[in-house]
């Protein structure tokens, strides 16, 4: 192990079990600085409990809400693979967010298009409360069904919110 500062250090680890060549991977250690502009979490002040995200497909198709999945949660990646609910801090949170709105909404020139754009995720900030639950989803914007490239045709949404102890 290397130390390049005293909050940073470098560990080396050698992946010749899997034929990989050496692998350096940097932990961090302390405190983590941020920019004012960072979009970390900001808790609520006199906040207790938590709140949850949730992507579990209960979503009214008939107000054309989909499907989302979250790629990201204050920069991180969220947690397990397949986990539908997601425990969050109050305060504020920035998600990342993926549409997977069925494809038989779309002909198929624009399915080629969605599958083609260059940034297929958006952000949305959340006020998280305690002992909330919030359902995630991707609502389809249908005046701009065929502004594809632009991603425009959806946007992220909370549809619903469930208040339930949070534990």
């Amino acid at each position: 192990m290397r130390r390049l500062a005293p909050s940073i250090a470098i560990v080396e680890i050698a992946m010749k079990a899997f034929g990989l060549p050496l692998l350096s991977l940097c932990l961090l250690a302390g405190p983590c600085v941020a920019g004012q502009d960072s979009p970390g979490p900001t808790p609520v002040s006199n906040a207790t409990g938590c709140g949850r995200i949730s992507i579990f497909d209960v979503a009214p198709r008939s107000q054309d809400l989909y499907r989302a999945r979250l790629m990201n949660l204050d920069g991180q990646l969220p947690g397990p693979a397949g986990a539908k609910s997601f425990r969050v801090t109050p305060g504020r949170h920035v998600l990342q967010v993926a549409e997977l709105i069925d494809p038989e909404q779309f002909n198929d020139v624009q399915r080629r298009q969605r599958d083609m754009r260059a940034n297929p995720y958006k952000d949305l900030v959340v006020d998280v409360q305690p002992n909330t639950t919030y359902l995630l989803g991707a609502r389809l914007v249908e005046a701009r069904r065929n502004y594809i490239t632009d991603g425009s045709y959806w946007e992220p949404v909370i549809y619903q919110q469930n208040s339930e102890k949070c534990q």
